[in-house]
């Protein structure tokens, strides 16, 4: 095995990580204009507030500089929020984001229903800053909220200080079919035209709820901002994910907020509002997590290629017996059918469990995830059998290395291929640290955050709990999609693993937008169960990223416990930070 090609896809791979961390550290500082500080700010003994504080560098035009309060949504962090909180900085606004209670860097548990503790937070985080930094208004402050944000966002009337505007991305205050919340003044509504959550038809009805008027229509401004009376519907090109980076809606948002908290007067002598440089960012963020991501096996089959015979992993021979190619189809469509049916079916149990008080790792939604890993595999196992028939099942089961063998020899390989996924692992951490670990600068990677207190451990512990499921992925991978493999014929290598990816995605694709649409529009009324089709998508983009390390690791090592190890190691990762605590 030569050393050099990996060298230079070695140096490679991190010449264009390091390119894209730096676009988006020097994206968050509004290209040198901005400022960014985090902070901790303990509001009582074991309980703290995550903040960024973005603060322009000079202000031109508006001075003190009112305070900006940016709320994320469920599953998110105040760096998902970095598109407004970059421009609202470059427009003379102090802003404040900060990590909802058992979000992001929060070490808090987090309370669905109990908004108004979450809102304190946010008004003690939003006082702290204009008490103690200068050139900043001690009084005036507006704030900006996307999806679940906004029901914390209206808590903040009930403060002594209230906000003068707020812009609500992504929701529409429905409480059921026909009632809304009591809206505040001087409101946008900003949604994207595709939000799976809310309708047109609801957010023209929110509108016209709002004003009183059962004529309001989009894009016009109907009140006033001086009689706290303002409100204005303003839709994006982009679903509910997206939203918080939709260019028309966050011009939109700055034009609301500067003249709503800064004054009609000062639109004039600001930065225009489609002035942007954060789609800068959106590049770095996803160029960078795509090439980090799969950075990974390089890195590993570097180390591979260093290691000494007796500490290399076994190879494993592939003894299955091919199929036909239309009866592969089928069965990997129905194994992979079947997985997301058993997903959604025990993530709702899980929810039942959740609220009879069973949460494990106290995580929302955990309790349905890890039933899925135990019960779901030995389940979608079953199915193999069935399909399958008992022999070829074995067979694809002992191409993994699942096997009667002696059980020091079992140990002595996991161990050798732990060392390999371990330098892929620390590969990941290292780059992962510099991106957001709490005392760097928050660089945003898609899917995944440094895990933060107690989300180490879970991250631990899910990892050995997922192993079995990647176990199965690589059965079904290596003893069903690849068993007709001809070595050395690279034509035939490249249909067969395109094959592997179409017949093993192909249901699962559509199931999930059909999950996303269900959970999403079941979400507006159960809350949680918006969070299934939100993990769903997270386990479907780490299942691909694992079909790729499987497969390398299927033609190259001939054995795919480092692979599944590495898989289980980053889906357990973006499970733990993509979920809040409880």
């Amino acid at each position: 095995m030569e050393r050099q090609p990996l060298y230079y896809t070695f140096l490679i791979f991190t010449i264009l990580i390091g390119s894209c961390f730096y676009l988006s550290w020097a994206v968050d500082r509004g290209m040198g204009e901005v400022s960014v500080e985090r902070l901790s700010i303990e509001t009582m003994p074991g309980r703290s507030i995550e903040l960024l504080v973005y603060a322009p560098r000079t202000a031109n035009h508006y001075e003190p500089m009112p305070v900006m309060l940016t709320l994320h949504g469920l599953t998110g962090t105040k760096e998902g929020m970095y598109a407004f909180n970059i421009e609202l900085a470059r427009r003379n606004f102090t802003v404040v984001s900060i990590d909802l209670p058992g979000h992001g860097d929060s070490t808090t548990k987090f309370n669905i229903t109990n908004f108004y503790n979450v809102a304190l937070q946010a008004y003690v985080a939003v006082r702290h800053i204009q008490t103690t930094y200068p050139n900043v208004d001690n009084e005036i402050y507006g704030v900006l909220s996307h999806s679940l944000g906004f029901r914390v966002a209206i808590e903040l009337e009930k403060f002594p200080i209230k906000p003068k505007a707020y812009v609500a991305v992504g929701d529409a205050g429905k409480l059921n079919a026909f009632d809304f919340v009591d809206f505040p003044g001087n409101l946008l509504f900003a949604i994207g035209e595709f939000d799976e959550i809310v309708t047109r038809q609801d957010a023209l009805r929110a509108l016209r709820f709002a004003t009183g008027n059962e004529s309001a229509q989009e894009e016009v401004t109907y009140g006033s901002f001086t009689n706290k009376t303002a409100y204005r519907l303003a839709f994006g090109p982009s679903n509910h994910i997206f939203e918080t980076i939709d260019d028309k809606l966050v011009s939109e948002a700055i034009e609301w907020l500067v003249r709503g908290v800064q004054g009609e007067s000062q639109l004039i002598y600001t930065r225009d509002p489609f002035d942007h440089v954060y789609q800068n960012k959106n590049i770095a963020t996803f160029a960078g997590s795509a090439f980090l991501l799969i950075s990974v096996i390089p890195v590993m089959w570097l180390a591979y290629s260093f290691l000494p015979d007796k500490l290399r992993p076994r190879r494993i021979t592939i003894n299955t017996d091919p199929f036909a190619s239309r009866r592969v189809f089928v069965m990997s469509c129905l194994l992979g059918g079947g997985t997301i049916l058993l997903f959604n079916a025990l993530s709702l149990v899980g929810l039942g469990f959740e609220d009879a008080g069973i949460i494990w790792l106290g995580t929302m939604s955990m309790t349905g995830f890890i039933l899925f890993l135990l019960v779901g595999t030995i389940t979608l196992l079953i199915i193999m059998f069935r399909l399958m028939g008992r022999n070829d099942t074995m067979k694809s089961l002992s191409s993994v290395g699942i096997q009667r063998f002696n059980l020091k020899e079992h140990l002595m390989d996991i161990l050798k291929n732990l060392l390999v996924a371990s330098i892929g692992i620390v590969w990941f951490l290292i780059w992962l640290g510099l991106a957001g670990a709490p005392t760097h600068p928050a660089i945003l990677l898609v899917l995944v955050k440094w895990p933060v207190g107690i989300r180490g451990l879970n991250i631990l512990l899910l990892t050995i709990l997922t192993v079995p499921f990647f176990l199965f992925e690589a059965a079904w991978i290596r003893g069903l999609l690849l068993n007709n493999r001809e070595e050395g014929k690279l034509f035939k290598k490249a249909k067969i693993v395109l094959f592997a990816f179409f017949s093993k995605f192909a249901l699962v694709a559509l199931l999930t937008i059909l999950t996303i649409l269900g959970t999403t529009i079941a979400g507006v009324e159960g809350g949680r169960i918006v969070l299934i089709g939100v993990l769903w998508v997270r386990i479907v983009l780490v299942q691909l990223l694992a079909t790729v390390i499987i497969i390398w690791s299927s033609f190259q090592l001939e054995n795919t416990w480092s692979a599944v190890i590495m898989s289980s190691f980053i889906l357990s990762l973006v499970v733990v930070t993509t979920l809040p605590l409880m």
